[in-house]
């Protein structure tokens, strides 16, 4: 991904670029706590047995649990995957467009560009028009 960095008179300063997917925010999902594992001392006993079956199907538990999690996180990866190559085809066989962006604090611009050259000169437009001031005058004035 091609990012470029840009001061304007002012001294702000703007990261430009290009983004393939529109932002979303994620969320942070949630932890599962370190379970600790009791000592069992020796198991010779019905009580001892018994303790032992429990803890054993609390982990068979525990076990198949952590598995689907792990096959959750191949089937997600596996989605992020296809999204990339849904979009590298979308923007290359079906032209649609970039979205490239100026940013510097608060304020961003965004523009739609078609092309991935197109998208290279529009960067260098809007390096050009932060570099002038030309951006920041068009920012006050709306």
């Amino acid at each position: 991904m091609f990012r470029r960095k840009a001061t304007a008179p002012d001294g702000s300063r703007w990261k430009l670029g290009r983004r393939w997917f529109p932002r979303r925010t994620l969320d942070g999902g949630f932890d599962t706590p370190d379970l600790p594992f009791p000592d069992l001392g020796d198991a010779d006993d019905l009580f001892g047995a018994i303790l032992l079956v429990v803890f054993g199907v609390i982990a068979a538990v525990f076990l198949a649990l952590l598995l689907f999690n792990v096959v959750v996180l191949a089937i997600e990866i596996t989605i992020v995957v296809l999204g990339l190559i849904v979009g590298l085809f979308s923007r290359v066989v079906l032209r649609k467009p970039w979205t490239v962006f100026a940013k510097s604090g608060p304020h961003e611009v965004e523009r739609h560009v078609v092309g991935w050259r197109g998208s290279r000169r529009l960067i260098d437009e809007l390096a050009g028009d932060v570099e002038s001031g030309r951006l920041q005058r068009t920012l006050e004035h709306r």
